[in-house]
């Protein structure tokens, strides 16, 4: 499944097949950049996170991470072995939320994503209002399943 039939069908409490495993969405938050556009972002079981990127037509599929890097970032890292080149810094503001209330709607995130010639992915990030950086690793994904 691709971004656009992903957000057509999309809801809290069912079940994702995400890199071979499956998940169960505990939340689903839109997200809207400061430049108008948007993502779609689910919180789901076992601390997994999975966000769309319409414009490459792919998801990310992460999991929450602590490591030591402070900003400002440089435009390479490496983590897990791997070397990380910056893609983007954005700010998005939750503007739609359904399910658990893990962002609330009005919250808002600051983020600086990068990722390995392999597909990892990294996205370096902060909660504005708590000020708590939230952190994940994980991998880009070409196509996700709803059951």
């Amino acid at each position: 499944m691709k971004v656009q039939e992903f957000r057509e069908n999309i809801r809290a409490g069912v079940k994702i097949v995400a890199d071979g495993k499956e998940f169960e969405v505990e939340e689903v938050v839109k997200f809207r950049f400061d430049d108008g556009n948007f993502y779609i972002k689910c919180f789901m079981s076992d601390g997994f996170v999975l966000a769309d990127d319409e414009n490459e037509n792919s998801f990310v599929l992460v999991k929450e991470i602590k490591n030591d890097f402070m900003p400002p970032f440089p435009k390479i890292l490496r983590f897990d072995g791997k070397e990380f080149e910056f893609l983007f810094e954005a700010h998005a503001v939750a503007e739609e939320i359904e399910g658990k209330e893990i962002f609330k709607k009005g919250d808002s995130e600051t983020f600086w994503d990068f990722s390995s010639a392999g597909g990892a992915y990294l996205s370096l990030g902060i909660n504005d209002r708590s000020g708590e950086r939230q952190d994940f690793y994980g991998k880009i994904l070409e196509g996700v399943n709803l059951i």
